[in-house]
């Protein structure tokens, strides 16, 4: 069964200099179970093609479908199922590591104990167990992309985006990172 499914998906932005169009004639099909890459130059639109795929960016025309359904801004029950992690890291400063991710994953699942496990299997998951009560800005570079990536990931999503998770990281937390990747979809998560 395919996870995801673009046909024909035509995109534009405006720019200074009027409309330009980013994504022309995309297809694309990741079954469950896969791990799926995107790549391409910086500006190609590969960050754009994840925001129309996640309906936070009106695209021209195309069809998107995810788990077989066809994808929309209110499909919340699609939405549900979704894991993502974004290029730049996004958390709240005023908040520790744990109560971010706990944010995270509150937006996903209510019942605090089920969401309390889930914060501590993500906190393991990316390693951050001596860091639980440090705010983001205690925390280097690699700390920081491990923390987005658990605050993205921690409601356990059938299929998880990573928008270039090991950008300005060290070889070592970029190994950690990837390998993390790599667990999630041998538990069964589809990654892109």
């Amino acid at each position: 069964m395919s996870t995801l499914e673009i046909k024909d998906l035509y995109a534009s932005v405006e720019t200074k200099e009027g409309r330009k169009q980013i994504l022309r004639g995309v297809n694309l099909t990741v079954n469950s179970g896969e791990t799926h890459a995107i790549m391409g130059p910086n500006g190609s639109g590969k960050t754009t093609a994840i925001n129309c795929i996640l309906q936070l960016l009106t695209y021209d025309k195309g069809t998107i479908r995810l788990f077989g359904e066809p994808m929309a801004p209110t499909r919340y029950d699609l939405k549900r199922r979704i894991g993502v992690v974004p290029q730049n890291v996004a958390l709240f400063e005023e908040l520790t590591v744990r109560e971010n991710i706990d944010f995270f994953c509150a937006l996903y699942v209510s019942d605090r104990r089920e969401r309390a496990r889930l914060v501590d299997e993500a906190i393991a998951f990316v390693g951050l167990q001596d860091y639980v009560k440090f705010r983001p800005r205690k925390l280097s570079g690699g700390l920081l992309r491990r923390l987005n990536i658990a605050c993205g990931i921690a409601h356990k999503p059938q299929l998880a985006f990573f928008d270039e998770p090991t950008v300005a990281v060290d070889p070592q937390s970029r190994n950690a990172i990837l390998e993390g990747i790599r667990a999630m979809n041998e538990r069964g998560c589809t990654v892109v």
